[in-house]
């Protein structure tokens, strides 16, 4: 039997405006399901310019459209739970693309696309939306009141999420995290196949990915450690989410080298200052690059790099500073007018004023309010007139941090005296991970009877952005409606069981301002804690990541950007250099016949080196959550891949480079295979109707990537008995191939990588699924993507035998795994008898159909081998390992083969199985003496009326 091995690869990869507007006709007015458009509908006032830009609107309105087909893929894209649809992915407007954000201020944020996104790499995930105009554009503070006082405002129309438990209730425009909030997940995986889907406005409170979460820095400067080579479920979950660190991008590339900068003021922008060096990257090859830094008052910092030859004239170092300056901000920014900058002088203090300026956003000190709730309480007058501590509050109090003296203390005092006692004798102070925290506890501050106010203590606690609420058994729910504060806008209520005992546990639930950005660690299902380290460092975790979320908010936002922008106006204003046109230069100029014209500019040349930073594409991706498609900056960096939510500007997605396994092309848009297989689904943007954008992004992921393309493979057998003539691991891996049987003729070897098999990904399939798909289908069509060079599976996980392959998302961490005390306990008769039953196991004769022999197969042919920043958890968790590194001398421990490891991580593999299987047949013994109940009964209830009929037939 033949079979033949194409590209997936479509001539035709993408689907421009013009192409669907000669063959696709165009419905407007209304839709199958009724539903208004998100984003808004037109303005009936305005007329259009031409009739093209009309059909573009149109369009839109088309595509914005939440419920119609053109917002939901076909079946092939390993989409669940789809109805019917056509066979096109939809309208895509080339100027316009499709979202169902809303986004009232489109044409503001087009204003600001980079013209040259593929010459322009960023440094970081704010420079990259700064780029784009996403994000928030202050204009002004308005007199809307904010924080918990914005609840009690006669004009908030917001009613809240409707979410309360017993800690917390539900309040106007709050948000409540109770524990039960699912994650966003915009790829699909085995998370997100069997997922509700929810509407787009229902993910407000919903939380993101942590490795979105913590996205920052693309082009590592500082050669510090970002991140491991593990999957994404292995990495830490409580981690501090990184604030501006691209604001250091200064210090490092600028300061210690040959710069020069240029200040301005423009009449709309404001005040500008722009900052380059020129910086060699390969003295080999004569490879430089121009970095800049462009600040603008109300913008985002852009930080960007730009080759060297995609200028005019490439040789930088012998161009004058003004033409090389003018042809820069022509790639970077062409919004700012090159003839309103002028060097400044040469100072230290220049340099001085503008580290100031980028590093203002990073924050490393924090003061937090405690107040204590007992039983019956739950207001806040009620909170601060709580005189004395109490027993479990005092034991809360010191497992959060240290108890220091306040006279004479050093450290940072969050506002309290440090020499008289007026603000109390003690407080509560903690240090974490380079972080300052102190905190304003009620109780701790000085008391007034004659005050039922209690300003002494509400003037520190009030005052500050993040408040913990430490409530007795029996206190009432909280509600920041309460509370009457301009600055709270985080509320963490944490409730006490169990007080004052080995078995004290504490509950937990946060209530944020709607204006506030969702921020982690998220709390977990259930949301009860043990009084452990797990719990001081989670806490400690939300307490930064929320001030740090506040910041981000309207208001702060706000008045940041003032800050900014005065800071900005005072360096224009007096450390701006005189222009070098001045002068005698200028009369003779005008002797001349005025100024020179201008030459017109050319196109940059395209550059055939790999930048660091990340080159940008407008893409439309499928929210798997939503079901949907959102409109997003594609990032691709040579260490990170991001995509970035148009027009908030949030990160919704983030992975390392060296996780990307390949990709494929189809009529659907462009596939990513990533970790474990697990698929995102983007389509790039294309204004000249060609694929040339396609083009240009796989050829990135060429460069930056160890992934490859992957193809299609169709092999058919005559009938279902006979072998497919391979053998394939739980993620795809294919561990054997026969020699010239079908598989092998069709091209498939062993290292190959199944990533959909009949338009299913495998991501979402277990390995019963997989075969049992295999063992019915006589024709099957694989999506295949090759070995690398040396024969090994492409893997975005350097784990062979991580879990999150199965679907286990809540695992040890390597970093919590070291923090867990050793529970298992086995003797070695136990441990040595298990280890023969296996091994027996083993030496019998294979079958075709039997487990066993793909789990030989698996380990022969690719045996796992050691990690070497982490074990995976199967290996750690193993009591043969501990066993066996006991009974070893130490040169037989390093010198174990890997056979032998193979063989422990299998027997571990066998006992998880067989306590899974025990487990659902102990769950099934149970549903059948229910039912086996029930049966009696209803026998008994049956022969109990027989014999009443019976008797009454008797008596008659």
């Amino acid at each position: 039997m033949s079979s033949t091995t194409s590209s997936v690869r479509s001539a035709n990869r993408t689907r421009s405006l013009c192409h669907h507007l000669h063959h696709q006709p165009l419905l407007v007015s209304g839709s199958s399901t009724g539903s208004p458009p998100i984003g808004g509908s037109m303005d009936e006032g305005s007329s259009a310019s031409t009739s093209s830009s009309a059909t573009a609107r149109a369009l839109d309105m088309f595509n914005r459209r939440g419920n119609t087909a053109a917002d939901v893929l076909p079946p092939s894209a390993g989409v669940p739970n789809t109805s019917a649809v056509s066979s096109s992915s939809g309208v895509i407007s080339a100027d316009q693309p499709s979202s169902t954000n809303s986004d009232n201020d489109t044409e503001t944020f087009n204003e600001w696309r980079p013209p040259f996104p593929r010459l322009s790499a960023y440094q970081d995930c704010l420079s990259l939306a700064a780029a784009w105009g996403l994000g928030m554009h202050p204009n002004g503070l308005d007199d809307k009141p904010t924080g918990a006082s914005q609840a009690q405002s006669p004009s908030e129309d917001d009613s809240g999420d409707g979410k309360f438990n017993e800690l917390l209730a539900s309040c106007p425009a709050f948000r409540n995290e109770l524990g039960w909030e699912p994650t966003r997940r915009f790829a699909l995986s085995r998370h997100t196949f069997d997922m509700a889907h929810t509407d787009a406005h229902e993910c407000e409170t919903w939380m993101r990915e942590h490795s979105a979460s913590e996205a920052g820095i693309l082009e590592d400067v500082s050669n510090v450690y970002l991140g491991g080579r593990l999957c994404a479920a292995r990495q830490p979950k409580t981690v501090i989410e990184p604030q501006d660190i691209g604001s250091y991008y200064y210090r490092h590339c600028f300061i210690s080298k040959n710069h020069i900068e240029y200040l301005g003021m423009d009449d709309i922008l404001g005040p500008i200052s722009i900052s380059m060096v020129r910086e060699i990257v390969d003295r080999k090859e004569s490879y430089s690059i121009y970095r800049m830094i462009v600040r603008i008052s109300d913008q985002k910092t852009i930080r960007v790099a730009v080759p060297e030859e995609a200028l005019s004239t490439p040789e930088g170092s012998d161009r004058a500073t003004r033409p090389l300056m003018r042809e820069l901000l022509e790639i970077v920014c062409p919004k700012i007018s090159f003839g309103i900058l002028r060097p400044s002088i040469q100072s230290p203090r220049v340099e001085e004023l503008i580290m100031k300026i980028d590093e203002q956003p990073i924050y490393t000190r924090y003061k937090v309010g405690i107040m204590l709730c007992k039983n019956e309480q739950s207001t806040e007058e009620q909170m601060y007139n709580n005189e004395f501590s109490t027993p479990s509050f005092d034991e809360f109090l010191d497992f959060l941090g240290q108890r220091v003296t306040l006279k004479g203390f050093e450290a940072y005092k969050g506002g309290l005296d440090t020499r008289g006692d007026t603000t109390g004798t003690h407080s509560i102070y903690s240090e974490y991970q380079a972080h300052e925290i102190m905190f304003h506890v009620s109780t701790l501050l000085p008391f007034t009877p004659s005050n039922r106010q209690q300003l002494s203590r509400k003037r520190h606690i009030g005052n500050d952005m993040v408040t913990i609420v430490f409530q007795e058994p029996g206190a009432l729910p909280f509600s920041p409606i309460t509370v009457r504060s301009h600055f709270q806008h985080v509320f963490i209520i944490v409730r006490v069981h169990n007080e004052c005992s080995e078995n004290v546990t504490y509950s937990v639930a946060v209530s944020r301002s709607k204006d506030v950005p969702a921020f982690g660690p998220p709390v977990p299902k259930g949301a009860c804690f043990s009084k452990c380290a797990e719990f001081h460092d989670w806490l400690l975790t939300k307490i930064i990541n929320a001030e740090n979320a506040v910041h981000r908010s309207k208001k702060f936002a706000t008045m940041a950007a003032r800050t900014r922008r005065e800071a900005l106006r005072d360096l224009v204003e007096n450390y701006v250099g005189p222009h070098q046109n001045e002068g005698a230069s200028k009369i003779a100029s005008r002797f001349l016949g005025g100024s020179v014209k201008r030459k017109e500019r050319h196109n940059p040349k395209p550059t055939n080196h790999v930048m660091r930073g990340a080159l940008s594409w407008l893409v439309d991706v499928h929210d798997y959550s939503t079901n949907q498609r959102i409109s997003c900056v594609l990032g691709v960096a040579q260490d990170w891949i991001v995509l970035l939510e148009r027009p908030s500007g949030t990160v919704l997605f983030s992975t390392p480079t060296h996780s990307i396994i390949g990709w494929a092309t189809s009529d659907t848009g462009l596939k990513l295979y990533y970790d474990h297989g697990d698929q995102l689904l983007l389509r790039c943007y294309s204004e000249t109707c060609t694929d040339s954008e396609l083009n240009e992004l796989i050829r990135r992921l060429e460069n930056v990537t160890k992934g490859d393309e992957a193809k299609e493979v169709v092999l058919r057998r005559l009938k279902t008995t006979d072998n497919w003539g391979f053998h394939v691991q739980d993620e795809g891996v294919v561990t054997d191939v026969e020699m010239y049987q079908l598989a092998w003729k069709a091209g498939i070897r062993q290292g190959s990588r199944i990533v959909e098999m009949d338009s299913m990904p495998i991501s979402t399939l277990s390995f019963d699924k997989i075969c049992d798909q295999l063992a019915v289908s006589e024709c099957v069509r694989l999506l295949m993507i090759s070995p690398s060079s040396d024969g090994s599976p492409r893997r975005g996980c350097e784990d062979p035998n991580c879990p999150a392959v199965k679907g286990i998302e809540q695992m040890l961490t390597p970093d919590a795994f070291a923090k867990q005390p050793i529970t298992f306990t086995a003797t070695k008769k136990t441990i040595e008898q298990r280890a023969n039953n296996i091994f027996r196991s083993n030496n019998r004769p294979n079958t075709l159909s039997s487990a066993s022999v793909h789990d030989n197969m698996c380990t022969l042919l690719n045996p796992p081998k050691y990690l070497n920043r982490a074990q995976s958890d199967e290996q750690l968790r193993s009591p043969l390992m501990d066993e066996l590194n006991r009974k070893a001398p130490l040169s037989a421990r390093e010198s174990t083969n890997e056979r032998e490891s193979s063989e422990l991580v299998r027997i571990q593999t066998h006992l998880e199985r067989t306590v899974q299987e025990k487990r659902a047949l102990e769950m099934l013994a149970q549903q059948l003496k229910k039912q086996l109940i029930q049966e009696r009964q209803s026998h008994d209830n049956t022969k109990r009326e027989m014999e009443r009929l019976k008797k009454m037939y008797e008596k008659k």
